[in-house]
């Protein structure tokens, strides 16, 4: 099975997942400093620096996506439509979430009295309501985004993105009461096209992603140094607007 760990930092046991060594792992993160430590902890996984809401993949590349608290920290409608369109169909979408209660708790003893971090959390919260209603965020003026998560919200952005059979639960976390969601991509007769792409990804999973190699010396932290073949997709518009 092909996975792709969205947001996956400087690395992570996936025990927990159900990701298992025979799966071909591939962790995305934005930051390269922390792909580095992922690789150097998890060296059989393959590693792409990337933004969650431009997935450099291919169509239909992965069987499964799995995202620990990421999502929280993007535009959530742009990066579901992400990732319904590298999902194959039937694929499985699997995430950790911030519920309304982590988000009052870093107001309340993170960012009070000090006047930035309690507009910005008191952003945040508003963010978490308009998502709440809606199933969209928006992002402040220089892009940084946040937001907390409900079963509503999920709900309508899964549905917007494509997802299908979305179930939610929760689960006691280190940091605090954890929301769980799981969805799939409907599977739908596909054309001749996609069909080749997918079995492409087949035999080669890796060509679909960047391999990631930190190369570091004594004054410097790790950086990207070189990059294997990629599939860059186009502009993909979301089906809610």
């Amino acid at each position: 099975m092909r996975v792709l760990d969205l947001g996956c930092g400087s690395g992570r046991d996936l025990d927990s997942w159900a990701v298992n060594s025979s799966d071909v792992t591939v962790g995305l993160d934005i930051e390269g400093s922390r792909l580095a430590l992922a690789k150097m902890r998890f060296p059989n996984r393959i590693y792409v620096q990337g933004d969650g809401e431009f997935l450099p993949f291919a169509n239909e590349s992965f069987d499964r996506v799995i995202s620990a608290v990421a999502l929280p920290y993007m535009n959530i409608q742009k990066a579901l439509a992400e990732i319904h369109r590298i999902l194959v169909p039937g694929g499985g979408l699997s995430l950790s979430l911030h519920l309304p209660s982590f988000t009052i708790a870093e107001l309340l003893h993170n960012a009070v009295p000090r006047p930035v971090p309690t507009v910005f959390r008191i952003y945040v919260l508003a963010n978490g309501l308009l998502f709440h209603c809606s199933g969209k965020t928006v992002g402040l003026v220089k892009g940084r985004t946040e937001s907390f998560q409900t079963p509503r919200g999920m709900r309508i952005a899964l549905k917007c993105a494509g997802f299908v059979s979305a179930a939610f639960t929760r689960a006691k976390g280190i940091a605090g009461e954890r929301f769980l969601v799981e969805a799939r991509k409907p599977v739908i007769g596909s054309s001749e096209r996609a069909s080749q792409v997918h079995r492409a990804g087949r035999r080669n999973p890796i060509l679909f992603a960047r391999r990631y190699h930190a190369k570091s010396d004594r004054n410097e932290r790790p950086r990207t140094q070189s990059f294997s073949l990629v599939a860059v997709p186009a502009t993909y518009a979301s089906k809610c607007t």
